[in-house]
């Protein structure tokens, strides 16, 4: 180990840290990474929530409200609040998206682009509880046969698509206002499609209809703001979070 720690050094030293236990060295070299690095400050918060996390994940699924049924009371209330409609603003499909679509355009990526295109044409958000164009909801299976599954930090999504290798799926998901995503790399790419709200990555915020795409071995960790986020993601690939958080979202998993 040198002088300053890496990342990687610092997320596996983060539980003694939290503990009390690091010897006053690698305490000192942490504090002085943790001082320097936004990345690993998010991620010691992540970690400090975990155990009421670990908790939250072994209570029933009764103890949450249907997301259709939330879903279309906020749309309900946003039309009797008399707001505003905000409209999609169009934006060019990333490089690499583009030569996947030119090479070999499976039927998450079409989708994806074919739900771009409409939005950008649409000039408002679609009517209905889910922030979906109709001829997308046309070529899926019906939303009350949608599998509803929970993520990290109250984040729900539901795979609307899956080759039958696995290895492409499709999700439609739901990131509840200021929530934090784990730090995580990708062993494959993701395409990131905004319906509604925003996503915060990485200093820039997008907003309904922007496009982003992580080509394979990206790492981050999006925030949501205030405004809650919709999104279509197409994911190639597996997602290895980083630090101790990788092996509590295992333990979840085989709970």
């Amino acid at each position: 180990m040198g002088m300053f720690w890496t990342c990687e050094e610092t997320a596996a030293a983060l539980s003694d840290y939290l503990d009390g236990v690091l010897p006053l060295g690698p305490f000192l070299k942490t504090r002085a990474h943790l001082f320097n690095c936004p990345g690993c400050r998010a991620l010691l918060a992540t970690l400090r929530a975990l155990p009421a996390l670990a908790a939250r994940a072994q209570e029933p699924e009764e103890r949450y409200r249907p997301l259709a049924r939330q879903a279309l009371e906020g749309a309900l209330a946003r039309l009797a609040r008399g707001e505003a409609a905000h409209f999609p603003a169009a934006s060019p499909v990333p490089l690499e998206a583009r030569r996947m679509l030119e090479e070999r355009p499976d039927f998450a990526i079409r989708l994806l682009a074919s739900t771009h295109e409409q939005l950008a044409r649409a000039g408002a958000p679609p009517p209905g509880p889910y922030p979906l164009p109709r001829a997308t909801l046309d070529r899926l299976p019906p939303p009350e046969a949608w599998h509803w599954l929970e993520a990290e930090a109250g984040i729900r999504k539901a795979e609307l698509f899956a080759e039958p290798q696995g290895s492409v799926r499709l999700f439609l998901v739901h990131a509840p206002p200021n929530s934090i995503l784990l730090p995580h790399r990708h062993l494959g790419s993701e395409s990131i499609l905004v319906l509604d709200g925003a996503l915060d990555d990485r200093g820039r915020e997008y907003g309904p209809g922007e496009w982003i795409h992580y080509v394979d071995g990206s790492c981050h960790a999006p925030r949501i703001p205030a405004s809650g986020c919709w999104c279509l993601t197409r994911e190639e690939g597996r997602v290895r979070f980083m630090g101790p958080a990788d092996w509590l979202r295992h333990l979840r998993h085989a709970s």
